[in-house]
């Protein structure tokens, strides 16, 4: 039975949601309490734009397992992200942010949402929060904020925050190819200067 949990997991990966689906509701029903195969299933509803299903089944997650609101929180994020409405994504992370304020990346996804948006400085300023969390991944919260930075076309912070993020994972292949770009880049506004 627990071969289940591992088809749902690469059915997720692969995004295969209508087996996510069917996968995920055989499990539950011997399995009702599977926090982890919930948030599955809710998000392969979403990712097939059944929202409102999606939606009521979170709702339950939140009066199931109030332990488990700061996952749950970035799961509903992830929807309306998902649904395009970043303005509501922005309110769960910030519930979730509430839920875990040393936790990174409830910040990561917020300042994704912002810079989405155009709001750099506000981005900026959130995944600089995320950078000094105790808990998660302050990698991505480098690389985030050098992306933020970039943006703003502050090339050489951009390039300290890229080169931080190797630091932490020196095989972060999406802060290596940045860093290479913003390298580039200043090079090339140098030369267009000089």
């Amino acid at each position: 039975m627990d071969n289940i949990r591992d088809k749902i997991r690469s059915a997720n990966r692969r995004d295969q949601v209508s087996t996510c689906e069917a996968l995920s509701k055989i499990w539950l029903a011997k399995n009702p309490d599977d926090i982890w195969v919930v948030q599955m299933l809710a998000e392969s509803l979403y990712q097939m734009a059944r929202y409102d299903e999606s939606l009521q089944m979170y709702n339950e997650a939140l009066v199931r397992f109030p332990d488990h609101r700061w996952g749950i929180y970035n799961q509903i994020g992830h929807l309306y992200r998902y649904r395009g409405e970043l303005d509501q994504a922005a309110l769960w992370y910030e519930k979730a942010i509430e839920e875990d304020p040393d936790e990174a990346s409830s910040y990561i996804f917020l300042g994704a949402s912002k810079a989405r948006q155009g709001k750099l400085v506000e981005a900026e300023a959130i995944h600089r929060r995320a950078t000094t969390c105790a808990n998660g991944l302050i990698e991505e919260a480098f690389h985030n904020l050098g992306l933020v930075l970039r943006g703003q076309m502050r090339l050489l912070e951009a390039a300290d925050c890229f080169r931080r993020a190797i630091e932490i994972d020196p095989e972060y292949d999406a802060a290596i190819e940045a860093l290479e770009d913003v390298v580039h880049g200043q090079k090339a506004t140098e030369e267009q200067q000089g």
